[in-house]
């Protein structure tokens, strides 16, 4: 095996771990209303999630050329040195704490992580004037911090939207039925034989899962380019500077198909404190959310602009709690995820920043 064949080897083995763990993290994030909201067994939202996600991150091969040129070199200085440690090294930042906070339920951002990790790594190799200060400012931290409160506004808007719907929706009411069996479907309370009742109920049915689809294939259309483009960039460094279409169809393909294994086989965790321990989830509040996600995440990603589905989908869920004045409840799971968001990029840079310095050691 060639040194390029080797060191592009050694650069997918992070690639591919990353892809999965942004898929048992991320995946859920589309379809945690269909959860919350009693429409779907945890296992068919996964499922629902997974199949759009890889649609999104398919299409990427053709509308994803911004984001993976903002992530394979826009961060970095002109003659910055890209050798297989820094990419290792950043990948490795990356997939450690999303790996972590995977485990321990937390939603966090696989593009926040990766920034995180690109900053350590190149810290270390070149020291900060390896990096583009404004282009890291522009580019990532400005669209990071910005896209959640837009989500929150976004949904305040739409909830009023989302009210008008929903008015077409039968409340519950105390004898009507079960509130369970009303979470799952609320044309169970309507009057038998009202006219277009069963109209009204395909129709609702149909736009909350279009949704949940809709914000899916916009995380996958946004995620997937940011991790092929560390693979991306280790074969173009190998081949002359460039690489042909074939290979980069091939890498978007792999890494798309990895995020989706990982989402129907390790997202239960987070799926459930995004379902239950954000905000309390029906039909009309779910509807809204996926449709606040999708619109922000859809917009962002032919923009070069690497927004956070998680801080966009939690945004979201967050406008509706704050726009029903709606207090925590045992169990609620707000402050984890705000201490999530505030660590993931210093974590991640110093888990970079250390893996650089133990490989030069040895």
């Amino acid at each position: 095996m060639s040194g390029i064949a080797l060191d592009s080897a050694l650069i997918a083995v992070p690639v591919l771990m990353l892809a999965w763990a942004n898929g048992a993290n991320d995946v859920c994030k589309g379809v945690a209303t269909l959860l919350g909201s009693g429409a779907a067994s945890g296992r068919h939202a996964l499922l629902w999630g997974a199949f759009w996600t890889v649609a999104g991150g398919l299409t990427a091969v053709f509308w994803g050329a911004a984001l993976v040129s903002t992530f394979s070199n826009g961060f970095l200085s002109s003659g910055f040195p890209v050798t297989t440690t820094f990419i290792v090294s950043a990948l490795g930042g990356a997939v450690a704490w999303v790996l972590l906070a995977t485990r321990l339920g937390w939603p966090v951002s696989t593009t926040h992580a990766l920034l995180g990790g690109i900053v350590g790594a190149a810290l270390v190799v070149a020291g900060p004037g390896g990096l583009r200060g404004a282009a890291i400012a522009n580019k990532a931290l400005f669209p990071l911090l910005l896209s959640p409160l837009i989500a929150i506004v976004l949904c305040w808007c739409l909830l009023w939207l989302g009210r008008l719907v929903a008015r077409r929706v039968p409340a519950w009411h105390p004898g009507c039925c079960e509130h369970e069996a009303w979470r799952r479907n609320p044309f169970v309370c309507q009057q038998p034989g009202k006219p277009g009742t069963a109209t009204a109920q395909r129709v609702w049915t149909a736009l909350h899962w279009l949704s949940a689809g809709g914000t899916s294939f916009a995380r996958g259309l946004n995620d997937v380019p940011k991790i092929a483009a560390f693979l991306l960039l280790a074969l173009a460094s190998g081949v002359s500077g460039q690489t042909n279409p074939q290979n980069a169809a091939f890498v978007i393909a792999m890494v798309t198909v990895v995020m989706g294994v990982g989402g129907v086989w390790g997202g239960r965790r987070v799926l459930g404190v995004l379902a239950h321990r954000v905000t309390a989830l029906d039909p009309g509040r779910s509807l809204v959310a996926n449709m606040g996600t999708s619109i922000l995440v859809m917009l962002a990603s032919p923009l070069g602009l690497p927004v956070s589905t998680t801080h966009v989908s939690t945004g979201s869920l967050l406008g509706i709690r704050w726009a029903d004045r709606a207090g925590p409840t045992e169990g609620d799971a707000l402050r984890s995820i705000l201490f999530a968001w505030l660590v993931t990029l210093p974590v991640a840079g110093g888990v970079a920043a250390l893996t650089t310095l133990s490989i030069a050691l040895f």
